[in-house]
């Protein structure tokens, strides 16, 4: 099932769903920091978590894209 595009945030889990991969892939875009994932809009405690138009708008890298040369 799909993450609700209207709810007013989505966690590292519905990211995931909805880009196709494990949240453990999310967890690690995020702790590279090479603009594989947007900034999260804000945290609770320690989880991000990024509203959904932010990642339906972001332009992801294509795979085999080389984000260390950036």
């Amino acid at each position: 099932m799909a993450p609700d595009p209207e709810a007013d945030y989505w966690t590292v889990a519905d990211v995931a769903e909805y880009w196709g991969v494990s949240p453990q892939t999310i967890r690690s875009y995020r702790s590279r920091g090479r603009g594989e994932l947007p900034k999260e809009d804000r945290m609770f405690n320690r989880s991000p978590v990024w509203k959904p138009a932010t990642i339906i708008g972001f332009e992801r890298l294509g795979q085999g894209t080389r984000t260390d040369l950036q």
